[in-house]
């Protein structure tokens, strides 16, 4: 397992750690939708509503990729060369 995954299983206070990082994140992306910020653009807006969206396509393609690789691993790892019985 990961160090900083079996970390943020264990430890309490770097969950609320983790969480308190987050926050400067929230606060841009409530901004935005709020319009708090009217001095800036209307194409600033949109770039940085387009960047969050990128990087949550990013992440979704990321982890379909990774459990992609997984299941191809798994299948040499048992010799098979077929799928796990999952169907990954």
């Amino acid at each position: 397992m990961n160090p900083i995954t079996r970390l943020y299983r264990r430890s309490r206070a770097f969950r609320i750690f983790a969480a308190l990082l987050i926050l400067p994140a929230w606060q841009i992306l409530v901004f935005v939708a709020d319009d708090d910020l009217q001095k800036y653009s209307t194409t600033g807006d949109a770039v940085l509503l387009a960047g969050w969206m990128f990087f949550a396509l990013w992440a979704w393609w990321y982890t379909e990729d990774r459990e992609r690789r997984r299941a191809g691993k798994a299948a040499q790892a048992n010799g098979s060369g077929q799928r796990n019985d999952d169907g990954r």
